[in-house]
């Protein structure tokens, strides 16, 4: 059989062809590598996902324990609150001092301090660390401050509460320190001081001198003003300057400089201080901070009368008018 004559149209014919074949089998070998990789990628996609999802699982399971195990410190410690207080917050400060190997930390400073939910209202009420008290356990009323010695921040925070009718929320104790630290960071407090205070105690390491007048109290300085007490008025005189020194330092607090500088504060309560508040409490007490905003504190102490041994006497019907001064029936209709 004889081959048919060349034609070149024929020849153009096959190698349109066989192009259009080339192009079809790299298009199909596109198609099934796009495929190919789709798979792969949402396999890998599926994989990441149940893996993220398993750990975002773990982590909510951890963060809910956590937070239960936070409500039910909270119910418990709510139990006692008498509803009489739930428009406030109170918080009971204890500033105790670097103490001794043979005694330990004494609770030198003891505060009242309250926030008023709807006005933004901050309330300091000082209690003389030798106001006379009933402490549970002992048979006779003792200095508030042996409280402490006998059973810790729990039994101080049950002597003030009951020995004051008020419902105490939280509590928040702090070492000089610790709380030197803190004045630091705020760029010191300026405070009038109104007599010179000097005093040695070679054995205790501490050596107090603090010339009257105008004076900027770096950390350092601010934790001995608090602790000086070894002028004729004692207790009550080292009440009075611990109430000088919460004003100052609440204005400061209020200072632009002093809100930007928040985060190394809190970082400092983290670290040095021992506390009942914690993070989840952290919104409350951020809402809190923003109504005092523009408030002046008020600062008193404790009624009562100084003796000579040194004691603080409470007088009854005085504190009575102020505890219901400071929480009036009325705001408990309100709150209610």
């Amino acid at each position: 059989m004889s081959k048919k004559p060349y034609s070149e149209t024929r020849e153009r014919i096959k190698q349109k062809q066989a192009q259009k074949r080339r192009k079809r089998n790299v298009k199909a070998a596109r198609v099934f590598m796009a495929c190919l990789i789709i798979m792969v990628v949402l396999t890998g996609v599926g994989w990441v996902s149940m893996q993220v999802y398993e750990w975002g699982s773990q982590r909510m399971a951890v963060y809910m324990e956590i937070y239960d195990g936070y409500k039910q410190r909270k119910d418990l410690r709510a139990a006692s609150f008498d509803p009489r207080f739930d428009g406030y917050t109170n918080v009971l400060l204890l500033g105790l001092d670097p103490g001794k190997e043979d005694s330990g930390q004494s609770a030198d400073s003891i505060i009242l301090l309250s926030f008023r939910h709807d006005t933004g209202e901050v309330r300091f009420v000082t209690i003389p660390r030798y106001t006379m008290m009933n402490i549970q356990g002992r048979n006779t009323p003792e200095p508030l401050n042996n409280a402490y010695y006998y059973g810790g921040i729990p039994l101080m925070e049950q002597t003030v509460s009951k020995n004051l009718g008020v419902t105490i929320h939280h509590y928040v104790a702090i070492d000089t320190e610790a709380l030197a630290e803190i004045v630091d960071v705020m760029g010191g407090i300026d405070i009038y001081v109104d007599n010179d205070l000097n005093y040695d105690d070679p054995e205790g390491e501490l050596y107090i001198h603090i010339p009257k007048g105008i004076q900027h109290m770096e950390g350092d300085m601010a934790q001995k003003y608090l602790r000086f007490a070894s002028d004729d008025l004692g207790a009550y005189g080292r009440s009075m300057r611990q109430q000088k020194f919460l004003k100052a330092f609440f204005d400061k607090l209020m200072e632009p400089d002093s809100l930007a500088k928040i985060p190394e504060l809190v970082d400092i309560c983290d670290r040095r201080i021992k506390s009942s508040i914690e993070a989840f409490d952290s919104g409350h007490f951020a809402q809190l901070l923003t109504n005092m905003q523009g408030t002046k504190p008020m600062v008193t102490i404790l009624p009562g009368e100084l003796q000579k041994d040194g004691s603080w006497v409470a007088n009854p019907q005085k504190t009575s008018e102020l505890i219901d001064e400071l929480f009036p029936q009325e705001q408990t209709g309100k709150d209610e």
